[in-house]
């Protein structure tokens, strides 16, 4: 007889996995060969069997006793409650509505200046706008950077930092 007996971990993964080729070949012939491990597994079988029978039969009572009537709504209250949810929803997507509307409608086209203006003074027009004016502390600086010829600037490697109007 084998003196090696089934550890419990190999004793339940006999018992969960039976009727599965999940099992052992070593376990299936050690229970064949030891009567020791045999009733340890038995015995093991039949305190599962227990505790799922006891879990069906609980299981059946509580669904015999639970309550059959669904929850039920009174009627006279529906309508207000219904109303009330209805109202707080909308008014967020009304908002939202009133808040969004104004970005999605188109400006009135006017004539484009910038159509009726050429080229040249279009660029001279941006340039006034985007142009800023050197601060005091920093004019000495801007002696520094040549501004009448930008051929000078490649040929030199320089390039143009400031320019002043």
């Amino acid at each position: 007889m084998n003196t090696n007996h089934l550890s419990a971990w190999e004793q339940e993964e006999y018992v969960l996995t039976q009727g599965t080729d999940q099992q052992t070949p070593q376990i299936i012939r050690h229970l064949a060969e030891c009567a020791e491990c045999r009733a340890a597994v038995e015995r093991l079988e039949h305190g599962v069997g227990i505790f799922r029978s006891a879990a069906v039969e609980w299981s059946s009572q509580c669904l015999a006793t639970r309550p059959q009537q669904p929850y039920v709504v009174s009627m006279k209250r529906f309508p207000v409650v219904a109303i009330r949810w209805a109202l707080a929803a909308a008014i967020p997507l009304v908002l939202l509505a009133l808040v969004l509307f104004p970005l999605h409608v188109p400006a009135p086209h006017a004539s484009h200046p910038a159509q009726q203006m050429s080229d040249d003074a279009l660029l001279e027009q941006v340039d006034e706008q985007v142009s800023v004016t050197v601060p005091s502390s920093m004019e000495s600086l801007t002696h520094l950077v040549s501004t009448q010829s930008s051929a000078n600037a490649a040929v030199q490697g320089a390039r143009h930092i400031v320019e002043t109007n």
